[in-house]
């Protein structure tokens, strides 16, 4: 992050529960047993009935026998009354209990079901910066293959490799002047509210200053994302960053891997997407597979279909192999759309590529479409971009 040049935003007011809150449900109110109380009433008015016959005076009037007689039932009635009352009332504090626990659910899921509205989306990768490129990846259409370096070893950006500067500040600068060419520039970014970047802070300085030397300067407000977390927060915050329907944010971010894991190629890429309320693209919250906690992928399938509100599961693209074997059990395969060899290892970044390439599919066919990826500790992600119209 810049340093000295902006407000470091404070997120808070976080929901620490990433799944469905579990309660423990209302102690079921008995119900009366009847039987037993016919029972009870027939046994002792009975025995009442014996004991007054063969006790009572002779002489006395019968009627007032029969008074005495109608006192254990009127009893009876009374006392059954108050059993009833307390199961009325604790039917009436079951439901009140239940209804409470509902709509305790229903502000979890609306909440965890929020979506950052994507306006426009950007891609750097190994097909350079020609968008159309990266919208073959979900149709019947070539895409280029990725350049390597001279050993043959890396996926490289198709961008000027002369000059002994950082790539990742390349990367950056390259990707503030694509942002400044995106179309409807002055209609879309009125009112930018600040950044949200994903990289070191060489290549985010690097970006800004090209939209500054393009006429674009942006407010003094960042956010660092580096994790679905932090994407999380950036959701959370975002209505009330932006509380206007002008308002928008950029978020963006660079990475260029020198080093990869076992099998892994390295991979360099780069990713823009312009925020604004009410836009055609609602990027859903991504989830971490959890199986430490006895998390089932399957599960978490589930409940991502139900943030997009979707019945069955979308098609969807895996930026490895690992995240692709992982979710096939909850019914998001990705067999077709297995990119690893294409984009390499992009480490933190590779989550947010995989929600830009599904945000460009989305926008593409108007289908819902899932990624599935891992971010650079090795945790298995996974999320789903909609289309909401317009």
């Amino acid at each position: 992050m810049l340093r000295g040049e902006h407000l470091a935003w404070q997120f808070d007011e976080r929901d620490p529960v990433i799944h469905p809150p579990e309660y423990p449900d209302y102690v079921e109110p008995g119900t009366p047993r009847w039987r037993r109380w016919w029972l009870a009433l027939l046994v002792l008015w009975g025995a009442q009935a014996g004991l007054l016959l063969s006790l009572w005076p002779e002489g006395r009037p019968r009627l007032e026998l029969w008074l005495w007689s109608a006192v254990l039932p009127l009893a009876w009635l009374l006392v059954l009354s108050l059993r009833m009352l307390v199961w009325q009332v604790g039917l009436i504090n079951r439901d009140a209990y239940r209804n409470t626990l509902e709509q305790a659910r229903q502000r979890w899921w609306r909440r965890r079901s929020a979506a950052l509205p994507v306006d426009q989306v950007l891609l750097l990768g190994p097909a350079g910066d020609v968008q159309a490129y990266y919208l073959g990846f979900m149709a019947a259409r070539p895409v280029p293959q990725p350049e390597t370096d001279a050993n043959g070893s890396r996926l490289r950006c198709q961008l000027a490799r002369m000059g002994g500067e950082d790539r990742c500040v390349r990367l950056g600068r390259h990707l503030g002047r694509q942002a400044l060419a995106l179309p409807g520039r002055a209609e879309r970014w009125p009112r930018l509210r600040g950044l949200a970047w994903v990289g070191n802070a060489g290549s985010e300085a690097a970006f800004v200053e090209a939209l500054a030397a393009g006429g674009v300067t942006l407010p003094e407000t960042r956010w660092r994302m580096g994790s679905l977390d932090e994407l999380d927060a950036l959701i959370d915050t975002f209505p009330k960053v932006c509380g206007q329907k002008e308002d928008g944010l950029l978020c963006a971010g660079v990475v260029s891997r020198e080093q990869a894991g076992e099998g892994e190629v390295p991979g360099e890429a780069g990713f823009l997407w312009v925020v604004k309320r009410g836009r055609a693209l609602g990027l859903h919250r991504g989830e971490y597979l959890l199986p430490e906690k006895n998390e089932a992928a399957s599960d978490l399938c589930q409940q991502m279909q139900r943030y997009g509100g979707l019945a069955e599961a979308p098609d969807c693209l895996a930026l490895d192999a690992a995240s692709m074997a992982a979710f096939a059990e909850g019914g998001w395969s990705a067999n077709q759309h297995q990119l690893a060899e294409y984009w390499g290892a992009l480490g933190e970044l590779a989550p947010f590529v995989g929600m830009s390439l599904a945000a460009v599919q989305v926008a593409e066919s108007g289908k819902p479409c899932g990624w599935l990826g891992k971010d650079e500790t090795g945790r298995l992600a996974m999320g789903v971009v909609v289309s909401h119209g317009g």
